[in-house]
């Protein structure tokens, strides 16, 4: 692209964000922390793997996401098919209780080992709500982000 084709790109997305009027409150949901009980009625359901009760806990535009992979799951329909499907993978996990962000609240997931004998770190869940509901969950999939966090490489079941 030219110098000026990129500046002619530029200034269409300015105008375009002008036009929306955004404002980063309105973007920023993080400032409004999930409630304690919901976050342990999440930890119970996803450790007992009950999918169900994981799925009744989303709101009806309740969505989830995997970075670093390309997904974005949406839907309570979608959600329980995804559960279903990576049931094999999940269950048997454990929640470590852990803060993100300066302070916002976030569960720490490990994993059964291929070996059966303990757990290992699989993602960070970072729950975002709405109405006291799961309205997105962003589960980053990242084993070296736990050492960042001062979490042990392994917990006994």
């Amino acid at each position: 692209m030219s110098p000026a084709a990129v500046n002619s790109a530029l200034q269409r997305a300015r105008e375009t964000l002008d036009r929306a009027q955004l404002r980063s409150d309105e973007l920023s949901s993080m400032d409004v922390q999930p409630e304690q009980q919901l976050l342990s009625r999440y930890v119970e359901a996803f450790e007992q793997f009950d999918i169900a009760a994981l799925v009744a806990l989303f709101h009806e535009e309740g969505c989830m996401s995997m970075p670093p992979f390309e997904m974005w799951i949406r839907g309570k329909e979608d959600l329980a098919a995804f559960y279903s499907l990576t049931r094999w993978h999940c269950e048997g996990s454990r929640f470590v209780p852990i803060t993100v962000n300066g302070g916002y609240p976030a569960l720490a997931q490990y994993m059964p080992d291929k070996e059966g004998s303990g757990l290992v770190p699989w993602g960070i869940h970072v729950i975002e709500t709405k109405e006291n509901q799961i309205l997105h969950v962003q589960n980053f999939i990242h084993a070296p982000l736990f050492s960042r966090f001062g979490l042990p490489e392994r917990i006994d079941r």
